[in-house]
C-alpha cells in the first residue's frame, strides 16, 4: 500500500501550514507504513511457514498440491483400500485411527502412515508454500494405498495406470527435472516390495505390487517406508517407525508418559504378543517355538492373537502387557519388520529380535548405534532357551536398556498433526526424518 502523494495545490502557499495538520498527516503515514509492514510480514510467514520455530537442521520443504486422484480420491474410497478389511475406521482423523479413552491416544493402523506424515507435515514450522524457497519436495502420494487397493488386479497395465500417470505428472514441474527428483521424497506404509514389482513372476510380491519406485522417473526420489531393501535400497530407501498408539501434542504429554512406563511395575520376564504361522519355514518354526516357551512359563505374559484376534487390536490390552514385562519378542512378522517392535518402545519394554532385519538394518535414522545399549539379539540356534537368556541379564543392566528405550520414545513416535512445534517441544519422528533428509542434500551439495 503506497503513501498517498502530497499535493502541493490543496494548500495555501500564502499561508502557513497549520501544526494539527502537519502533526495528522504523519500520524497517518505512520499508521500506513506499520499496516504495510504488517501485510509484508505475513506475505513472508505465508511464504515459509512459522520460520521463527522451524528447526534450524531442517532445510524449509514444499509439498506439492497433488491432484485430488492422487490421494483424496484414494482416502475416500476407504472401503475399497484393503482386499481384505474395511479400512475407513482406520483413516479418520488424517490417518490417526479412532480415538481412545486417553487423550491423544488413537488405534492407529500400521498402515497409515502415509497420512500421518502427510497430516503432520501440512502444519509443520519448516514448510514452505514458495518451491523457491525450498530445498526439499515432498510428493504425498498415497502409494501404499493405492498399492493395496490393488492387489487383486491381475493386469499389470491396469494396476501401473496411476504410477504411470503420477510419473507423467510430476515430469511436468520445473522442480522435478532440475535435480531428477534427487531432492524429493515420497512416504509409504507398505513394505518395500509392494511398491517396487520384481521381474521375477516367480516371487511372492509380483502378484499384488506395483512398479512405480521401478519407473525411470522416480529411480532418484528418496522413500520414507516401513520396510526397506537393505540389500539394494542403500543411498534411495529409508525406514521410518510404523505409528504405534500414541499421539501428543505436547512435551508435556510426553514426559508425563516416560515417566509413566518408567514407574510401572515389571511383573513378568517377557511377553510376546502375536500368533503363530502355518508352514514349516525359518519364521514359522521360530514362532512356535516362542509361543512355547511362553505359554509354558509363568514368567512370561502372552496375547494370543490366533485365539483372540480382538485382543491384538486392543491397544490398552497390548500396551498393557508391555508395561509389565522387561523384554517383548519381536520375531519377524509377516515380513521382517513389525509394527510391535514399536509399540514395545512405547511400553519402555526392551525388544528381544531374532534377526538383524527386523530393526536394525531398517531403521538407522531412529536407533542408536550400539545395539546392545536398548536391545537382544538372540540367534535362531538358541531361539529355545530365550527364558534363560533373558533371565541372566544383570538387573543394573536391564535398568539401563529400559532407560535408553523410553529415552528413545519420542523420536520414534508421530505428534499430534495438529500441535504446534512449539507445543510439541521434541523432535519426533518426522523432524527425524526431514533432518536427515537435510543432512542427504546437504552430502549431495544440492
Amino acid at each position: 500500500m503506497a503513501i498517498p502523494p502530497f499535493k502541493e495545490n490543496k494548500f495555501n502557499h500564502g499561508n502557513t501550514i497549520p501544526i494539527k495538520t502537519i502533526i495528522s498527516f504523519f500520524i497517518i503515514s505512520y499508521l500506513l507504513i506499520i499496516l504495510f509492514s504488517n501485510e509484508t510480514s505475513s506475505d513472508s510467514s505465508h511464504a515459509y511457514g512459522n520460520h521463527a520455530s522451524c528447526d534450524p537442521e531442517i532445510a524449509p520443504f514444499y509439498i506439492y498440491d497433488l491432484p485430488y486422484r492422487f490421494n483424496g480420491a484414494i482416502t475416500s474410497n476407504c472401503r475399497k483400500m484393503h482386499p481384505w478389511n474395511d479400512m475407513c475406521p482406520h483413516v479418520v482423523n488424517r490417518g490417526l485411527g479412532p480415538p481412545l479413552h486417553r487423550p491423544n491416544w488413537y488405534a492407529s493402523m500400521q498402515f497409515t502412515v502415509s497420512l500421518i506424515f502427510h497430516a503432520r507435515a501440512d502444519n509443520h514450522p519448516c514448510r514452505t508454500y514458495d518451491p523457491n524457497l525450498a530445498r526439499i519436495f515432498y510428493i504425498p502420494f498415497y502409494l501404499g494405498y493405492y498399492t493395496s487397493s490393488n492387489f487383486l488386479t491381475p493386469n499389470h497395465t491396469i494396476r501401473d495406470i496411476m504410477a504411470l500417470d503420477l510419473a507423467n505428472h510430476m515430469s511436468q514441474f520445473p522442480t522435478f527435472k532440475r535435480h531428477g527428483g534427487r531432492d524429493h521424497f515420497i512416504v509409504s506404509g507398505r513394505v518395500i516390495w509392494d511398491v517396487m514389482r520384481p521381474k521375477d513372476p516367480k516371487n511372492f510380491y509380483y502378484r499384488g505390487s506395483t512398479r512405480l519406485l521401478s519407473l525411470k522417473e522416480f529411480s532418484n526420489i528418496s522413500t520414507l517406508i516401513i520396510e526397506r531393501d537393505h540389500v539394494k535400497g542403500n543411498g534411495t530407501q529409508f525406514g521410518i517407525p510404523f505409528p504405534s498408539f500414541f499421539h501428543p501434542k505436547s512435551n508435556a504429554e510426553m514426559t508425563a508418559w516416560q515417566d509413566e512406563v518408567r514407574k510401572s511395575e515389571r511383573t513378568h520376564l517377557f511377553s510376546f504378543v502375536g500368533a503363530m504361522r502355518p508352514g514349516n519355514g525359518t519364521m514359522q518354526t521360530l514362532r512356535r517355538e516362542l509361543y512355547r516357551q511362553c505359554n509354558s512359563s509363568e514368567r512370561c505374559l502372552l496375547i494370543d492373537c490366533n485365539k483372540d484376534p480382538k485382543l491384538c487390536y486392543e491397544p490398552e490390552s497390548v500396551i498393557g502387557v508391555m508395561k509389565q514385562a522387561n523384554f517383548c519378542l519381536q520375531p519377524p512378522g509377516d515380513s521382517w519388520t513389525r509394527k510391535s517392535v514399536f509399540d514395545s518402545m512405547l511400553a519402555g519394554c526392551i525388544p528381544v529380535f531374532f534377526a538383524e532385519q527386523t530393526a536394525y538394518v531398517q531403521y538407522i535414522w531412529y536407533l542408536p548405534k550400539k545395539r546392545e545399549d536398548w536391545s537382544v539379539l538372540i540367534s535362531h540356534d538358541k531361539a529355545d532357551k530365550v527364558k534363560e537368556i533373558l533371565a541372566q541379564m544383570p538387573e543394573k543392566e536391564v535398568e539401563k536398556m529400559r532407560e535408553m528405550v523410553i529415552r528413545m520414545i519420542p523420536r520414534v513416535t508421530y505428534a499430534h498433526p495438529n500441535a504446534t512445534q512449539t507445543e510439541v517441544g521434541f523432535r519426533d519422528a518426522v523432524d527425524v526424518a526431514l533432518i536427515e533428509l537435510t543432512k542427504l542434500l546437504d552430502r549431495k551439495s544440492l
